[in-house]
Order: C-alpha cells, then sequence, then structure tokens
C-alpha cells in the first residue's frame, strides 16, 4: 500500500516556507530588472555613440570635393566615350528635322551640342560652387541660432536622463528606435556623398541628351537630382536647428533655454520621442527635396498653365474677334 505524500509545509515550520517563497520571488524580480536594466542601459548607449557619429558625419565625414584629380580623370573618361553619342543624337536630330521640314529642329540640334559641350564642361565646377554655398548656408544658419547641428540635436536627446528617469522597457524601446534612425540618417549622409559623386561623373552623357528632342529630359533629370542632392543637406540641418528652436526653445528669438518646469522623465520622453520626429524628416530630406524640386520644375509650370488655360477671361480674350 502506497503513503500518501505529506505536505511538508503543513505545520509549526509553514512560515519557513513562505519566507523561502518571498525570497525566491525577490530574487526573480531582481534578476529580471537587472537583466532589463542592463538591456536598457546598453540600448540607450548604442543610440548616444551612433548619434556623435551621425552629427560627425554630417560636419566632416560627409564633406564632397569635386576639384580631386581623380574624379576629374573619370569625367573626361566618360567625356571621351560619350563623344560618338553626342553625334550619333546630333545626326538624329538634323534627319528627324530635315524628314519633318522643321528648320527648328536643325536650330535646336546645334544648340543642342553648345549646351551638351558648355555643360560638360562646367559641370563639375558649378556642382562644387553649389556644395560650398551650401555648408556656408548650413553653417550662417546654425551661426545664426547661436547652435550648432550636434548642439541643436542634442536638446531632444539628453541619453542620461533617459537612462535614469525611465523604465527599462522605455529604454529599450527608444534607444533601438533612435539607433535605427541615427543608421538611416548616417546611411543617407554617405548616399548623398556617393551618388553626388557618379551623378557628377555620369554629367557629360547627362548633356549630351540635349542634343536631340527625345533625349533632352536626361539633362532636367540630371538637374534634378544634383539640385535635390545638394539642397538636401540644408533641409536636415534645418530640421534640426528650427526644430530646437521650436521645441527647445532655443534660437535667435529667444534669451536662452526654456525655463518651465517638466518632470524630468516625463520631459525626457517627450524630447527623445520630437527627436525621432526630426530625425525621420532628416532620413527622407534627399526624397523631399527632390519632390520639391520637380514639382517646381516642372508640375508647378504645368499647374499654372492648366490655371490660367481653363480662366474664363482668358477665354474669352482669346475667342474675341480682332477689329
Amino acid at each position: 500500500m502506497i503513503a500518501p505524500l505529506v505536505d511538508p509545509c503543513i505545520g509549526p515550520i509553514s512560515f519557513l516556507c513562505d519566507l523561502a517563497s518571498n525570497a525566491a520571488g525577490s530574487a526573480q524580480a531582481a534578476a529580471s530588472d537587472y537583466v532589463l536594466g542592463g538591456l536598457g542601459s546598453a540600448f540607450i548607449n548604442a543610440a548616444a555613440q551612433t548619434g556623435e557619429l551621425a552629427m560627425h558625419a554630417l560636419d566632416a565625414t560627409t564633406s564632397i570635393d569635386l576639384g580631386v584629380n581623380w574624379l576629374r580623370a573619370n569625367v573626361a573618361v566618360i567625356a571621351t566615350i560619350t563623344l560618338p553619342i553626342l553625334v550619333a543624337l546630333f545626326v538624329v536630330q538634323v534627319i528627324t528635322s530635315v524628314l519633318r521640314r522643321e528648320p527648328g529642329g536643325l536650330v535646336r540640334a546645334v544648340i543642342g551640342v553648345g549646351k551638351a559641350i558648355l555643360g560638360a564642361a562646367l559641370a563639375l565646377a558649378v556642382t562644387q560652387v553649389a556644395l560650398t554655398a551650401v555648408d556656408e548656408i548650413c553653417a550662417y544658419i546654425a551661426g545664426a541660432a547661436g547652435t550648432t547641428v550636434a548642439s541643436a540635436a542634442a536638446q531632444f536627446f539628453d541619453f542620461t536622463r533617459l537612462a535614469t528617469a525611465t523604465s527599462p522597457a522605455l529604454q529599450i524601446l527608444i534607444g533601438l528606435m533612435l539607433v535605427v534612425g541615427f543608421i538611416l540618417m548616417w546611411g543617407v549622409l554617405f548616399f548623398r556623398k556617393a551618388a553626388l559623386i557618379l551623378t557628377a561623373v555620369f554629367a557629360p552623357i547627362a548633356f549630351a541628351g540635349s542634343a536631340w528632342d527625345q533625349t533632352r529630359v536626361w539633362t532636367r533629370r540630371w538637374l534634378e537630382i544634383v539640385a535635390a542632392l545638394v539642397f538636401s543637406k540644408v533641409v536636415i540641418v534645418v530640421t534640426f536647428v528650427v526644430g530646437a528652436s521650436a521645441f527647445a526653445r532655443v534660437g535667435p528669438q529667444t534669451g536662452g533655454p526654456s525655463t518651465g518646469t517638466t518632470p524630468s522623465g516625463v520631459g525626457g520622453l517627450s524630447d527623445a520621442l520630437v527627436g525621432a520626429l526630426l530625425l525621420s524628416i532628416a532620413v527622407f530630406a534627399p526624397w523631399l527635396t527632390w519632390r520639391f524640386v520637380h514639382w517646381s520644375g516642372m508640375e508647378a509650370p504645368s499647374v499654372m498653365h492648366s490655371t490660367v488655360a481653363a480662366n474664363p477671361t482668358s477665354s474669352r480674350a482669346r475667342s474675341a474677334p480682332e477689329h
């Protein structure tokens, strides 16, 4: 016959079992808090390091010099390859104009060849002037606000306060979000540098399209891409500097940082979320700039022309008989 099991915690020693159970639960909770706290601190530290590298890349690492010898040598090689393409497009434009009996096409062919030669010769120099001007504009914007881009971004990313005033779960979530955002912005800055160099190399081919009506869009697309890549840095700088003025009350029209009282945990979390929002805008700066350049160069004139054409006054004026 099997003896029934006896609960050892029944009787005078039950309080010892309760103490052991409570101790085990406290140890488990302490271990969990220790692990989560370590993970949260690790994510916050990673966000701080990637943020520092991204801001350094914005100021120094991604500076572009289109006057180096190796780049000019590559552009010369592409220009040599492009010469037969330019001649072929010129011949196609002339033949098309002759078949259509369109003298204006012959004029456009000659003007297009002139634009191609002049554009290919001046593309690097003009782009370098634009890059230098953009760097000076960014420095002036930050200087007028009495800050730098790194200092403006630091208004939102107080990693010390995030590491001490928020829960480990929020530290992990915010740290991961900021790490991804900073890495993306870092990648955008290096993409801007690489794309500008490659675009500058292919400038002769882009301007060669001016010789034929059907390939004239090559030049316009090249100009749109270069303008978007060059001026996207201004968008990034303005995003952080103006954002610091708007949310952190730091800028040329203020007397200094805000003196309002906000709980440290709530303030740090709110600033981090605003900083993440501004960071996402900075990541999409090249695309936003390209959309604006494309709209102002093509869509805006088309919309204005359609609006004027649909105006009843303009319609009556065109239909009125001449006396």
